[in-house]
């Protein structure tokens, strides 16, 4: 584990001090693993990257922490993850979705979409019949007014009232299943959704907003298989592609993220988030020197995209262990999307490895208060505490991260060491004896300095 620069022990004895005037307290800094936080391996991939929206609608949320482990893993929480350009979910705004290719997507009435109107009707039926046709018509030309003004709630109730009266109007179902899913209540907009693809079974734009809800309900096999049939019908479709590539990412399937990343990148030049995501799986693949040049790509093309500069950072931190380059592009990132704990500790830690530590501590408590129960931060912070000579402060932190984490044999380690720089012989050896259960090398490292 790396040391830091030491500093001079203050004597136990005079004794020791004429014996050992050259033994200092030596804490002990955090190996670059992003703190060990729980599950996943990245700051720059969030968890559950929305579809894209009308870009009037309010911006995406940044990304969240995903939390790791001393070896980066690819799982996520649900918290975060990152955003898609706006036009992979951009319905079309004329009266049809973008794939309607037959009949029943017009709210017109015909023989395809009022199963009642043929020659053997009678003429009150084929009245009432047009008279509801009408009324359908009316209704859904009410909502597409408020949908094109970007009014999207206050239009899903004449489109639920023209579906009701009508239930094949297509066009009706699919604009209230985009809209469900732009109000986040994403349960509500499957079966609109299912009614249109029963309708119309080519239709890559329901496919499409049929995986995004099953996405953001966390069913990402129903997802894939729903993108997946979008590109079937529509193999130019790039933000299904990208989605595909998205999951694939998300079950570690990295060779196959790469392929439906790539398409994406053919089908749309200038996909910041697609280039973003391609980095992640091939940095996930070892790839590494590949990885920084698509975030690079990612953060030319958009670079007010927080993801793309954590994920940058990601490499630099856990992988090529260039930790200038790493704090530099956390910082950015941070700027932009300044709500990722873990990547406040990695920026921190670059701090502390960079022996600036009073801007380490600065970003130590950003990650704290977004994240209270976080151990390593306070070992952490100790860590930059005890560099300052602030000692106190840092027996606090310390203690901190072990009630937060029972056994955590780094915080009592480095506990024991500020006590020695504090010439508290009896609590060093406490430390002592607790990491003879835990961890007998650091136990004998700091049993060295207390002598």
């Amino acid at each position: 584990m790396p040391t830091r620069r030491r500093l001079p022990l203050i004597s136990l004895s005079v004794f020791v001090c004429l014996l050992a005037c050259a033994s200092f307290a030596v804490a002990q800094h955090e190996p670059a693993t992003g703190g060990g936080t729980i599950g996943g391996g990245s700051t720059g991939r969030s968890s559950t990257k929305p579809a894209t929206k009308p870009t009037s609608n309010k911006p995406a949320s940044a990304t969240t922490p995903v939390n790791r482990t001393t070896t980066p893993t690819t799982s996520r929480t649900p918290t975060t993850r990152r955003t898609t350009p706006a036009s992979t979910r951009k319905p079309a705004t004329g009266t049809t979705t973008p794939t309607a290719t037959n009949s029943t997507t017009t709210p017109s009435t015909n023989s395809t979409t009022t199963p009642t109107t043929n020659s053997t009707t009678t003429p009150s039926t084929t009245s009432s019949t047009g008279a509801s046709s009408a009324a359908a018509n009316s209704y859904y030309q009410q909502g597409e007014a408020l949908y094109n003004a970007k009014k999207y709630r206050e239009a899903l109730d004449p489109y639920l009232k023209a579906a009701q009266i009508n239930p094949s109007m297509a066009n009706a179902l699919y604009r209230i299943g985009w809209i469900y899913n732009d109000l986040e209540e994403f349960e509500s907009a499957v079966e609109p959704l299912k009614r249109v693809l029963s309708l119309q079974s080519n239709n890559s734009a329901a496919y499409f907003e049929l995986g995004y809800a099953h996405k953001k309900l966390d069913r990402l096999n129903e997802a894939l298989t729903a993108f997946q049939q979008a590109v079937r019908f529509k193999p130019d479709y790039a933000g299904a592609h990208y989605h595909i590539g998205w999951i694939y990412n998300d079950q570690k399937n990295y060779d196959d993220a790469i392929t439906s990343l790539k398409l994406a990148l053919t089908h749309r030049s200038g996909y910041a988030e697609a280039h973003s995501e391609l980095g992640y799986a091939l940095r996930n693949l070892g790839r590494y020197s590949e990885a920084i040049e698509e975030y690079q790509e990612a953060i030319k093309l958009s670079p007010d995209k927080a993801s793309a500069h954590l994920g940058l950072g990601d490499v630099y931190y856990y992988n090529t262990k260039q930790y200038a380059e790493a704090a530099k592009a956390y910082k950015k990132g941070l700027e932009l999307g300044p709500d990722n704990a873990t990547a406040f500790y990695n920026l921190a830690w670059c701090y502390n490895d960079l022996e600036r530590y009073p801007e380490a501590i600065e970003q130590l408590k950003s990650a704290i208060r977004l994240r209270a129960e976080y151990p390593e931060a306070h070992n952490e912070l100790g860590y930059a505490l005890h560099q300052l000579r602030r000692y106190a402060e840092a027996v606090q932190a310390y203690q901190t991260a072990i009630r937060q984490k029972t056994g955590y044999a780094s915080a009592h380690y480095n506990l024991g060491v500020s006590y020695v720089a504090m010439n508290n012989r009896n609590a060093a050896l406490e430390q002592y004896r607790i990491l003879q259960r835990l961890d007998s090398a650091r136990a004998t490292k700091l049993f060295n300095q207390i002598r």
